[in-house]
């Protein structure tokens, strides 16, 4: 099974490339008057939250390797509902085996732990 290997403060976390519909470029996040923060993905605004700022308190920094995540929306029952993740380095696809999360797997940068798009995003953060 393919993950992703993003980096969540100083820890290393897996998201299963099953929940991911495409990896794009940080770009400009705008902020509405009202609403969440988000950005224009193939023509339709859709909401981003920043996981290190979630996380840490501090934004993600701004590197190569710092992209949005696009995932279905884990509080949607429709396919359509997309969310943005802003996450740091995130530019590794890795293979794992869902066993080989007990809880953390050994990935060649250290130890990796499997986060489920409903662990990242509050329910708040609902698309």
């Amino acid at each position: 099974m393919l993950f992703l290997q993003f980096r969540l403060g100083q820890d290393l976390c897996a998201l299963a490339a099953e929940h991911i519909v495409e990896i794009v470029p940080l770009v400009d996040i705008e902020q509405p008057r009202q609403g969440a923060p988000g950005f224009d993905y193939r023509g339709r605004f859709i909401p981003v939250l920043d996981l290190a700022l979630r996380e840490t308190g501090q934004p993600a920094r701004r590197r190569m390797s710092t992209r949005i995540v696009v995932i279905r929306s884990p509080w949607s029952d429709t396919d359509d509902a997309l969310l943005g993740l802003i996450a740091e380095g995130a530019s590794t696809m890795l293979r794992f085996e869902p066993a080989d999360f007990a809880p953390f797997a050994q990935g060649p940068d250290g130890p990796v732990q499997r986060v489920e798009p409903r662990d990242l995003v509050p329910q708040e953060a609902r698309a």
